[in-house]
């Protein structure tokens, strides 16, 4: 099923913009996606602020990151909390991935999910 949209998606690109549109739609946006997350693993280790120094790690909060990667950026808040859907905790921690999972539950897609140790039901 991946490799049939990875292939419409190619084959879509390359009618409208060539084999151009086809590498930076494809090759470069798998790239630049694993990169990111990447990023989260070493970054998110060395720079940034840590709200919870009790975790056993050098994991921090670091915006940049959340940023390119939609909140998973708030790595320290991921360490203290492992099972939260929602990385972001104070109003200002940007999180597109927690509302996004909000919306789809709102949509009846989602049923449950876990936040900072509660289950939300529907």
């Amino acid at each position: 099923m991946h490799v049939g949209l990875q292939i419409t998606l190619g084959i879509l690109l390359y009618l409208i913009g060539g084999l151009g549109l086809v590498s930076w739609g494809i090759f470069g946006r798998i790239v630049f996606t694993w990169n990111c997350t990447w990023l989260v693993n070493s970054a998110t280790h060395k720079w940034g602020y840590q709200t919870y120094k009790n975790t056993e790690d050098n994991s921090r909060n670091n915006w940049w990151v959340a940023l390119l990667t939609f909140g998973e950026g708030w790595h320290n808040n991921h360490h203290h909390n492992q099972s939260s859907a929602q990385t972001g905790e104070k109003w200002w921690e940007i999180d597109l991935t927690y509302a996004m999972i909000k919306i789809l539950h709102f949509a009846g897609l989602i049923k449950r999910y876990r936040n900072a140790n509660k289950i939300v039901i529907q």
